[in-house]
């Protein structure tokens, strides 16, 4: 009997120490983070930079006692094969709105990155959380709903303004996972299919998806409910029209990933293998798979994933070799590209950020606030 106490008590401490260094993961260059490694963090977004892809939280609750009135806000920045999540569709920052409660996994900066986000102020400093580099960012709708979890509706109650609901389905391992009631108003926005309806029609025991915003009762880990999602079809218009944003914003902008690996000719040119980041919408990297016998544009990038002037700082190569690895690690699509080019760019190196265009995508010029102009502006 000792003996198994023993062997339980050594299979607990490691199961602890693996949690510590999943969450303690330090991001490398030119590596995805283990699945199941980051640091939970959730908070209403307060602040965006979305073309820094920088932004920060007010942060749920008042840990430590005086953080809500006196603490600072945690300031991020995204990896740069962070991925970000709204009505339950990949979304760019840009489309998570001011206000929007988000659930993320974040880690210690990377090595050389510890300033990326500036330290607080001498007299803040007890407020600093040191996770401050995200791998995701989802809203309540993309972070339950991917989870297999979901709200039943207990009960309405109009005049005091409060919504009771249970959790249902497969619970998530973060976020709220326990009967709770939120708050409602008259800005309330509820969803039947394509039709925004009154608060009057959420009935008992409807199965809902929700998004939450501040409440009053913030410190006390109160939420005001700003969207109900009453049926599939409500759910899968909100995702459809997501969806389609950002697709729209890919094509446009280039598929972002990094490099792997350049093998240099003796004579100018070389091989260029790389991996894109995702997962994204799966008709982006079929618009690349069906166009590779035409071969991809390829420009450089910066960890931003914000390029130069990309339409014409790119260089065309020829498609090699397309590989395909199932289930990849987070932030990777699993998709690993080799190319042969004629001509190599400065910026193609080991470990550096590019963008990957489909000769079935329009060139667009992209507003100059996006693109980086200088060596100082990097």
């Amino acid at each position: 009997m000792k003996l198994l106490r023993h062997f339980g008590l050594i299979a607990a401490l490691s199961s602890l120490a693996l949690i510590s260094s999943a969450a303690d993961h330090i991001p490398q260059p030119g590596q995805f983070p283990p699945p199941g490694s980051g640091h939970y963090l959730s908070g209403e977004i307060v602040q965006l930079d979305p073309a820094l892809r920088r932004g920060a939280l007010r942060i749920d609750g008042n840990e430590p006692h005086d953080r809500y009135q006196s603490g600072a806000l945690h300031s991020f920045a995204l990896l740069p094969y962070a991925m970000c999540w709204f009505n339950g569709a990949p979304a760019e920052l840009r489309d998570l709105p001011i206000g929007t409660h988000v659930h993320g996994y974040f880690f210690v900066p990377p090595p050389g990155e510890e300033n990326t986000v500036p330290p607080l102020p001498k007299h803040q400093e007890k407020y600093t959380i040191k996770y401050n580099h995200a791998l995701s960012l989802e809203d309540d709708f993309s972070f339950y709903q991917r989870r297999g979890q979901a709200w039943k509706v207990v009960s309405v109650d109009e005049a005091k303004g409060k919504i009771n609901v249970a959790p249902t389905g497969t619970m998530a391992k973060d976020g709220i996972t326990k009967p709770y009631i939120f708050d409602i108003d008259n800005v309330t926005r509820v969803w039947r299919g394509r039709t925004l309806v009154e608060l009057k029609d959420v009935a008992p025991d409807t199965t809902v998806q929700l998004n939450l915003t501040w409440s009053q009762g913030w410190r006390d880990k109160e939420f005001t409910v700003s969207d109900i999602w009453l049926d599939d079809a409500a759910r899968a218009a909100a995702t459809e029209l997501q969806r389609r944003r950002h697709v729209l914003y890919q094509r446009q902008r280039w598929l972002p990933g990094w490099i792997d690996a350049v093998e240099n000719f003796d004579f100018g040119g070389g091989m260029l293998t790389f991996t894109l980041f995702g997962p994204m919408d799966q008709s982006l990297y079929d618009d690349l798979k069906n166009s590779q016998d035409k071969g991809f544009g390829v420009a450089v990038a910066e960890k931003d994933l914000r390029t130069w002037f990309h339409r014409s700082d790119k260089k065309i190569g020829k498609v090699v070799e397309w590989k395909d690895t199932p289930n990849p690690p987070p932030g990777s699509s699993g998709i690993q590209v080799r190319m042969k080019f004629t001509e190599l760019l400065d910026g193609y190196r080991p470990g550096r950020i590019i963008r990957v265009k489909s000769d079935l995508w329009k060139f667009v010029t992209i507003p100059t606030e996006e693109r980086v102009k200088s060596l100082e502006d990097r």
